[in-house]
């Protein structure tokens, strides 16, 4: 199994489905119908996320009978996954720049 980089975790963070099922995969492992079940989106969609996430490293998969069934692929995942949501949880964004300042004058 490859490496995987911090380009790649980020690059998996920035998308938000697949965020959305990082974040569903650090709470339980689960099968393909789970997660198109519990986002409500299209399974054809949900198959190519979980296919990058696979692909990059972030994400492993086994079959159980009919399931296929994906897993974060690291626990140290978990920990990313929690400190980005604390992250957007508590970062007040404020916006500094020059249109912004002349418009709060």
């Amino acid at each position: 199994m490859e490496k995987i980089t911090d380009l790649n975790i980020y690059k998996m963070l920035s998308d938000e489905i697949r965020l959305k099922i990082l974040k569903m995969l650090s709470l339980k492992n689960m099968a393909v119908g789970e997660i198109v079940e519990e986002t409500g989106m299209d399974q054809p969609l949900i198959s190519h996320k979980l296919r990058e996430l696979r692909e990059n490293g972030l994400a492993a998969s086994y079959r159980s009978g009919k399931n296929v069934i994906y897993s974060l692929s690291s626990e140290s995942l978990k920990n990313v996954i929690s400190v980005v949501e604390e992250a957007g949880n508590t970062v007040d964004y404020v916006c500094n720049c020059i249109e912004c300042k002349e418009h709060d004058e």
